[in-house]
């Protein structure tokens, strides 16, 4: 394996809980109420714009910024975030120190804007670690479960897609991976096991502590 494609939400950081914060927030000035499971369930992994077109739409409203809503969720985010230290998948640091010592490419993909990848990043200090981001809100318009955002990270770091891991939490990103030609591990942070197997997933863990050292 020459390159890990990392996702960030629910695969390096719990931040699941805190978006879902942020959109309730901004979805309750207009009125809207929705769930944390139909968050997991439904949206996970897909990005900012579609789930907020596709709330808002459902929900009868027509007149609405999509880009100025994308970036006032992200302030509310950012906002949400500041002062705490954000939950890290268990065994991530040590995975990571593993990929630095074999010399393997790592890079980014998320459904997040960039700046909220360099915010999650910086929280938990491993923005130097990563300083190639791909994100489908600023780089790819096309979210998960399309591979555009993994074609794309396996480009930015000249790797071909059979030669990339990608490491994700959602049926959206496995499916992602997969239709991109690559090898996926899942985690079962937030979706249970039966589902990203049924997606496709390689091998599904509880998290990098279940990663056998030959996959890298």
């Amino acid at each position: 394996m020459q390159a890990v494609i990392f996702d960030l939400d629910g695969t390096i950081v719990f931040s699941h809980p805190t978006h879902f914060k942020a959109y309730e927030k901004l979805f309750g000035e207009f009125g809207i109420t929705w769930t944390f499971e139909e968050f997991e369930r439904v949206f996970a992994g897909t990005g900012a714009p579609k789930i907020i077109f596709d709330i808002l739409t459902r929900s009868g409203v027509r007149d609405f910024d999509i880009n100025a809503l994308v970036a006032k969720k992200r302030d509310i985010f950012n906002q949400l975030m500041a002062g705490q230290r954000l939950a890290v998948v268990p065994g991530f640091f040590e995975f990571l120190g593993e990929l630095k010592q074999r010399g393997i490419k790592k890079i980014i993909a998320s459904g997040s804007t960039t700046s909220n990848i360099h915010a999650m990043l910086a929280n938990i200090d491993v923005l130097e670690d990563f300083p190639q981001v791909v994100s489908t809100v600023d780089d790819v318009p096309i979210p998960k479960p399309a591979p555009d955002i993994f074609l794309a990270a396996s480009a930015i770091l000249g790797v071909e897609p059979r030669d990339c891991l990608v490491l994700e939490d959602t049926t959206h990103g496995v499916k992602a991976a997969k239709k991109a030609g690559m090898k996926c591990i899942a985690f079962t942070t937030t979706t249970d096991a039966e589902a990203l197997r049924a997606a496709g997933a390689d091998l599904v863990t509880a998290d990098y502590r279940g990663i056998p050292l030959e996959y890298i």
